[in-house]
């Protein structure tokens, strides 16, 4: 009679769980390791809007080491959020895993709060104000001078979900002095209007919230599309992005097919793109994995430093090189 206790069996299937969960230890432990902070309802002044923008801030908890500084991760919410990157996308856990496997170095990740704003400038009185120059002329710079950033263009990238999806691109394009990559999640994606689809015109007075003039006005919204931004792009041009297409295969069907849409036309233009349609819908665990996804994609575009040629290049407090409506 055995005097271990159980039969061999019991204690090979015993000794297998114990080494399983020695084997998750080690990664656990490395992913704790890079955990980062959250801090939520941070603010600086803008002087484009005339009030302070607010935001949100994913950290690395550890500051640079010696030689390196953080690359900058800008995230663009949906349309009515203020948090959901947080509250329902996680951001901080996809980033902490992400760092802890080596995908990316340890990134500051900031979320403007900015709900309904569709991230352009709107003058309009009772609008959201000038959205677009107060991102990148008062809060890139802010970020910059608070944190120890990589402050140049390889040393910063974009990303939006849904309505920040197309903020996203929509900055990619406009910047591409100042993002290396733009990623859109589901972005909110469409074609210019044309004059005679009433119909359409009438949806998207309802859809814009405003942000395009009220009621909408077809030559604003098609000034500020992105298939009028590639249609413009110089053949040949650089600095250009990287640009990263997701969205699930259950999403709306126009969603879908503008999305695959403007990858043909970036294509046509001679822009790095990347389109990808897999499982999911319009949701955060569609998003979150696209971010994981997206990650992996991002991580060897971005820089711990900026070279002295990098110094030069414009930064995103400067004015614009490309014409805005």
């Amino acid at each position: 009679m055995s005097s271990g206790g159980g039969c061999p069996g019991s204690r090979s299937l015993i000794r297998r769980i114990l080494l399983a969960g020695l084997a998750i230890l080690p990664a656990a432990h490395a992913q704790a390791q890079w955990a980062g902070v959250v801090e939520r309802g941070q603010t600086t002044e803008s002087p484009a809007l005339g009030r302070p923008l607010v935001y949100n801030v994913y950290r690395p908890a550890a500051v640079p080491a010696a030689g390196r500084r953080w690359p900058t991760l800008y995230l663009l919410e949906g349309r009515p959020a203020e948090a959901d990157w947080l509250d329902q996308g996680f951001v901080y856990e996809v980033i902490d895993q992400a760092v802890a496997e080596g995908l990316i170095p340890p990134t500051l990740v900031v979320i403007p709060v900015t709900p309904f704003s569709w991230y352009v400038d709107n003058p309009d009185p009772g609008g959201q104000g000038m959205m677009r120059t107060a991102i990148l002329q008062d809060l890139a710079p802010a970020i910059d001078a608070r944190y120890p950033t990589a402050a140049c263009r390889e040393g910063r990238a974009i990303a939006g979900v849904s309505m920040g999806g197309y903020g996203a691109l929509l900055y990619g394009l406009e910047r591409p002095d100042a993002f290396v990559a733009a990623a859109s999640f589901s972005g909110a994606i469409a074609p210019p209007i044309d004059a005679r689809d009433v119909q359409r015109l009438k949806r998207a007075d309802a859809f814009y919230d405003g942000a395009f003039g009220r009621p909408l006005d077809r030559g604003r919204f098609n000034a500020w599309n992105l298939f009028t931004r590639v249609r413009q792009w110089p053949a040949g041009e650089e600095p250009a992005p990287a640009i990263l297409l997701a969205a699930g295969d259950r999403d709306r069907s126009g969603l879908i097919q503008s999305t695959a849409r403007f990858h043909a036309e970036l294509l046509r233009a001679g822009l790095d793109s990347s389109l990808r349609i897999g499982p999911g819908a319009h949701d955060w665990p569609t998003w979150r994995a696209h971010l994981a996804d997206a990650l992996r994609w991002l991580g060897p575009k971005l820089r711990t430093s900026c070279e002295p040629a990098d110094s030069q290049v414009q930064s995103p407090g400067r004015e614009a090189t490309r014409p805005t409506p």
